[in-house]
């Protein structure tokens, strides 16, 4: 008798650890049917503001060229200074430099990594201001839609921005290839110097007096690592700024297999001083500003 009632117990021991079991499954996935719902809510009202998209609109203008009557080039105006480039005309370590220091994983994720973007929220999540991590894709999507690019100032807020921006940016990957995009924002960024310079190729030539199909590696990395913070970064007005970040560059070209390590070390044993032209003296050569006023009529 005794025996049939510690068998009775254990069994009813047995079935209150299974409802109380089946009790706590189906609170904790009602509180993941609520955060899912929340979340879906919050998405939905971050996304309605969602800008438009139009490949189009990731297209840069070039500034307006002069030239006098025997064709030779005399001026450069305009309220930005660009001259767009062709991924063709991209040498490989210029995007070597780019991808190692700015997005590794280009070529492979569809405009959002999340790898990279899970470890930025870590590392920024007690600043409660979401910084970094941001692919290509999505630095293009923010320059043409949340950005003033004479200010460099947001038009929205932060997470709000960042889950929009998220969503275009993966939207623009499915209408634009990835060397398409990779040439955008190449044109479109800036890379600081005089004059209001915009995207690679006018930065190359004010820097170096280069086109961008010749510039060298040490030169692809300083303008890899300008984009980053181009005031801070700008070798003309804080040269040991910019040669740490054209080092870092090239040591992580080198930690991700684009160079060697004796390449790398030749790339930052050219001092950055030594790379560069003094901008004013090619801004102002010559006889152009001679003819100011009839540069004035030709804009008009």
């Amino acid at each position: 008798m005794a025996e049939s009632k510690k068998k009775t117990s254990g069994v009813r021991r047995r079935f209150h650890g299974f409802r109380f079991l089946t009790l706590f499954m189906a609170i904790l996935v009602g509180f993941e049917l609520v955060g899912a719902t929340v979340a879906l809510y919050g998405l939905n009202t971050w996304l309605k503001g969602k800008p438009e998209i139009d490949v189009a609109d990731f297209f840069t203008q070039e500034s307006t060229l002069i030239y006098d009557m025997n064709g030779t080039e005399i001026a450069d105006v305009g309220t930005q200074l660009r001259e767009n480039i062709t991924y063709d005309q991209v040498p490989d370590a210029l995007i070597d430099a780019f991808l190692a220091i700015e997005d590794s994983r280009y070529f492979t994720h569809n405009g959002f990594d999340i790898p990279r973007f899970g470890k930025a929220v870590i590392e920024t999540l007690t600043h409660g201001n979401l910084q970094g991590g941001s692919t290509f894709t999505m630095q293009l999507v923010k320059l043409t839609y949340f950005v003033n690019d004479e200010d460099g100032t947001s038009r929205t807020k932060d997470i709000e921005y960042k889950i929009q921006q998220i969503a275009l940016a993966m939207d623009l990957e499915k209408r634009s290839t990835k060397k398409e995009i990779f040439e955008m924002y190449l044109n479109k960024m800036n890379y600081g110097g005089i004059g209001n310079i915009r995207g690679v190729q006018k930065a190359a030539q004010q820097y170096f007096d280069k086109n961008v199909w010749d510039l060298n590696t040490s030169e692809c990395a300083l303008l890899a690592g300008v984009v980053n913070s181009p005031y801070y970064y700008d070798p003309h007005n804080y040269l040991d700024h910019a040669t740490d970040r054209r080092n870092e560059v090239i040591d992580m070209m080198v930690h991700h297999g684009y160079l060697t390590a004796d390449d790398g070390a030749l790339a930052k044993a050219i001092k950055v001083e030594d790379l560069l032209v003094d901008p004013y003296k090619k801004m102002y050569e010559g006889e152009a500003y001679q003819y100011q006023d009839y540069f004035d009529e030709v804009i008009k």
